[in-house]
């Protein structure tokens, strides 16, 4: 989402039937950032309409709300919200439980600053080091799980933010990452720590579906079969 702005319902629809995927998942989690909602529209009322669980975490409170929006076919067990350091505007992730296959997961959908102060340096990756290093601190150290969001990572793979995510989440994939910015700068990601005997891909779709950013899809293969 851009500022609320999306055919969340087109990208669902293909989401949902295997469009985006090659083959219908047997569940699905769309993460979203940006979303705005305002009266009856936004992730939330979309969920709702199509039966699916849902968690919202405000991040900016004015004549609209917006923050950042998880949507499961799967129950979204123990949701909670982590506060991230706040550099330029307020920042927060949000962190839920899910179960699959037998195996309880946490799922982060985060969304980091994207730019500080001038005089600290416009697109300094400090700032998102420091909520890195405070998001991870707030996760369980030793449980699986998959974080995806918009790292805003401007300045590339050495950022410490980017860094970080690989170290805490092993399984993630290490092939070239593909630009999900204006074709050429990589912001978006998914980071999986995965049980053993699962496997995870991921892509970028072409279609931005109305967004500034084009979509991740990320396909995770359980033991048995794949979601």
């Amino acid at each position: 989402m851009h500022a609320g702005r999306g055919d969340l319902p087109r990208f669902l629809d293909d989401f949902a039937s295997g469009t985006l995927t090659g083959t219908t998942p047997g569940e699905y989690i769309a993460l979203l950032q940006e979303d705005v909602e305002s009266g009856d529209r936004g992730a939330v009322s979309l969920a709702a309409s199509r039966g699916l669980s849902t968690f919202f975490v405000p991040v900016r409170v004015g004549s609209r709300v917006s923050g950042n929006a998880a949507l499961s076919t799967l129950p979204l067990e123990s949701p909670r919200r982590i506060e991230l350091p706040r550099e330029r505007q307020p920042r927060a992730a949000s962190m839920a439980w899910i179960t699959i296959a037998g195996e309880r997961l946490f799922l982060v959908n985060v969304h980091m600053e994207n730019r500080v102060a001038w005089w600290r340096g416009l697109f300094s990756d400090t700032a998102r080091g420091r909520q890195a290093a405070a998001l991870l601190q707030a996760l369980p150290p030793d449980d699986h799980g998959v974080l995806g969001g918009d790292l805003n990572t401007w300045l590339g793979p050495e950022e410490p933010a980017w860094r970080a995510m690989m170290r805490r989440f092993p399984d993630t994939p290490t092939d070239p990452p593909q630009p999900t910015f204006h074709d050429r700068l990589v912001l978006d990601h998914v980071f999986f720590d995965l049980p053993e005997g699962w496997s995870a891909t991921r892509r970028v779709v072409g279609d931005t579906y109305g967004s500034d950013h084009h979509p991740v899809i990320a396909i995770v293969t359980t033991a048995t079969k794949t979601n």
